[in-house]
């Protein structure tokens, strides 16, 4: 690639994630059904023709944001794989501290959460099915981890069900804590939902 090029596909991408940082900032000001692609543009102090050569509409920015952050918590959660190649069940402070690391991360993307379970299901046919694919490929993880589970001597289960009730207590617990304004403490949170969860999967 000549330098020219080279140059060229970093303003690019320079473009690109001032809208998405723009965007981001406008959804958690506004909601995202009250954003218009002209607020995102007016932060981005640019024009709405340029965002068109970017983005097809403000849900495919969304998309991005939210996939990127679904990515972040798939990774911390494969970190428990560590502990198999060792030949071991992850510890239960292991646990602890893959739930911590999610306490933070809705924390600080607390009204992008809100966005992706509350208003982004509403929008239409094709992007309530892009939530759920989202939410289903971090399924696919947990189930990943269940199965391992399952080879170090956890109780009998069926991995795809475990997953998917891991999946959703873990998506509605933490929801529901944003939602209340992080009542109860992070560090209650963290300790009930490790012992329900490690109970039910962890253990014979």
């Amino acid at each position: 690639m000549s330098l020219r090029k080279k140059k060229s596909e970093i303003i690019k991408k320079e473009k690109r994630n001032l809208f998405i940082i723009s965007a981001l900032s406008v959804f958690e000001e506004k909601g995202f059904n009250n954003t218009r692609i002209k607020d995102i543009t007016k932060r981005a102090n640019t024009s709405v023709g340029n965002l068109y050569n970017y983005f097809k509409s403000k849900e495919e920015i969304f998309e991005v944001i939210i996939s990127g952050i679904a990515e972040l918590m798939i990774s911390k959660f494969k970190e428990l794989f560590v502990y198999f190649k060792d030949n071991k069940i992850p510890p239960i402070y292991a646990v602890k501290n893959l739930f911590r690391g999610y306490a933070r991360i809705f924390k600080a993307k607390k009204e992008t959460f809100l966005i992706f379970f509350e208003q982004m299901g509403g929008i239409n046919t094709k992007y309530r099915a892009k939530r759920n694919k989202i939410i289903d490929n971090f399924t696919k993880e947990v189930e990943k981890i269940i199965i391992k589970l399952l080879e170090f001597g956890a109780r009998p289960q069926n991995p795809k069900i475990s997953a998917r009730v891991w999946t959703s207590t873990v998506l509605g617990v933490f929801t529901w804590w944003i939602r209340s304004d992080f009542e109860p403490e992070e560090e209650e949170l963290v300790n009930n939902l490790t012992a329900f969860l490690s109970r039910g999967t962890m253990t014979k």
